[in-house]
């Protein structure tokens, strides 16, 4: 974990003025540099959107290779987004795919909900509801709240026995990956 001081000045007018961004990313790129995970993380996510740094998809994008090579979902996930999009790395939708299964299978809701995504267009993989209902249903019950919307909408085009299949894939993914659950009372709520 990375701490940082911030040393602020506020105008008579209540504006926050906060003079220490560029310690803060002194800070985060020293300790990104000694191998921090979640500091490569916050560094890629600096970069992506240019806080504190110029803009660069590239410089994110190796961020967030660091981080994802010592299994931070997180950084996994977005690298797996990067991919996806072709931002600061080349388009490979097979490659955004292995990143986002990484992330998935340390219960990353965002990674869950891009791979049912990927089989509702058959991006990298071929399209599939059975399959993209599944990884909504796991990112739903991982609380993403956009799942469960993306998860209602692909069942509007399937049949009960694929929604039954479905649902099979889901409990057998989690009685293989029993952490991914976040709690009963969540399923119940959201089934």
């Amino acid at each position: 974990m990375v701490t940082v001081v911030a040393i602020c000045c506020v105008d008579p007018a209540g504006a926050e003025n906060t003079i220490s961004r560029g310690m803060y990313i002194d800070t985060l790129r020293a300790s990104a540099e000694k191998g921090n995970a979640e500091a490569q993380y916050e560094l890629g996510n600096n970069y992506l959107v240019g806080a504190g740094v110029q803009k660069d998809r590239a410089a994110a994008a190796k961020w967030y290779q660091h981080a994802a090579d010592q299994n931070h979902a997180k950084a996994q996930s977005a690298l797996g987004m990067m991919y996806s999009l072709g931002a600061g790395v080349p388009k490979d939708n097979n490659v955004a795919l292995k990143w986002w299964v990484m992330a998935a299978e340390q219960h990353d809701a965002d990674a869950q909900d891009q791979i049912g995504f990927a089989y509702l267009l058959g991006d990298g993989v071929p399209k599939n509801h059975v399959q993209a209902y599944m990884w909504f249903n796991l990112a739903a019950m991982n609380g993403d709240k956009h799942a469960v919307k993306d998860r209602e909408s692909v069942s509007k085009f399937m049949i009960e026995e694929q929604l039954q299949e479905a649902k099979k894939l889901s409990d057998e993914w989690m009685e293989k990956h029993p952490k991914a659950l976040a709690s009963t009372e969540t399923l119940v709520k959201r089934m």
